[in-house]
């Protein structure tokens, strides 16, 4: 499965290209100095390229993959596709100000994502929604004050990643999440219905952990976890904290109080969603109504 060029996200592209670039420098043998003085750049143009602090033009691409003994024309036109990609302003840009930069990244991932694993305790993920719920969750009291725009980007992340032929998508919700009343008993009807209507999706699953399971792993904290096309790129989690939003990637872990990698919360999702789990049900969403 691959991602549709309209669909790939700036950031992560411009994260695949530097990850490219980096390999094929190392493999041709060269340090940062040896491809400053073939090509009278500086030392510190090379690093700030591969570090992201500046961008890449596809003269310069084409300029490194030629000194580093890349000729196949089609890595070639790959790697020059992704220096286009990663120049191009991402579909989220227009909500800039009302977003976290953790969460701005969080939409690169998302957006470039083959595979998205969602946990959530105690709310219904924000891509299977409802507007009037969402509606209901951002104008929570002490919440946010961007009410319209933050739903605007909600919708929007809806239309473009629950789609046909979109990522595979797996939900598992405590059933706390779908048995607190937000809003109106008939705002939760019709988000009930919305997500049996989702769940018929071929790329959409979603269970839920009923409340007879009692203690399992990570029940108590929301997380999402995201695989991408290429095979040797980072899985990365994005866990929502009491003291803020964090992302782990297994090269890059989180070193705080919670030790745990990526591939652990994978392992939590797995055990979940096989042992704990039940399929989504209309009999079981309508039992809180009644």
């Amino acid at each position: 499965m691959s991602v549709p060029e309209d669909q790939q996200d700036p950031i992560y592209q411009g994260h695949r290209l530097r990850k490219r670039l980096r390999a094929a420098r190392e493999s041709a043998g060269l340090t940062h100095i040896d491809v400053a003085e073939a090509l009278e750049w500086s030392p510190s143009k090379i690093n700030r390229i591969e570090t992201g602090k500046v961008g890449l033009t596809i003269t310069d691409a084409r300029v490194l993959l030629e000194l580093y003994g890349i000729t196949d024309s089609g890595q070639v036109r790959e790697i020059t596709d992704m220096a286009r990609a990663a120049r191009r302003p991402p579909w989220w840009a227009a909500y800039r100000s009302i977003a976290a930069a953790e969460f701005l990244r969080y939409l690169s991932y998302e957006s470039s994502a083959i595979r998205i694993r969602n946990f959530e305790s105690n709310l219904i993920p924000g891509l299977l929604q409802t507007e009037e719920y969402a509606k209901e969750v951002f104008g929570m009291p002490g919440g946010t004050v961007n009410v319209e725009a933050l739903l605007e980007l909600r919708l929007e992340r809806q239309d473009r990643i629950v789609r046909a032929n979109g990522p595979e998508l797996f939900f598992v919700l405590d059933e706390a999440a779908i048995r607190r009343i937000v809003g109106s008993a008939q705002i939760m009807k019709n988000q009930y219905e919305k997500l049996l209507t989702l769940n018929e999706m071929e790329n959409v699953t979603i269970k839920v952990a009923p409340f007879t399971a009692g203690l399992y792993r990570q029940f108590r904290s929301p997380y999402v976890l995201f695989q991408f096309p290429e095979e040797d790129e980072d899985l990365v989690a994005y866990l929502e904290k009491p003291d803020g939003q964090v992302l782990l990637s297994e090269r890059s872990p989180f070193t705080g109080m919670d030790a745990k990698d990526p591939s652990d919360y994978l392992d939590d999702f797995w055990f979940v969603e096989k042992q704990v789990a039940l399929d989504l049900t209309e009999e079981f969403l309508m039992r809180g109504l009644q």
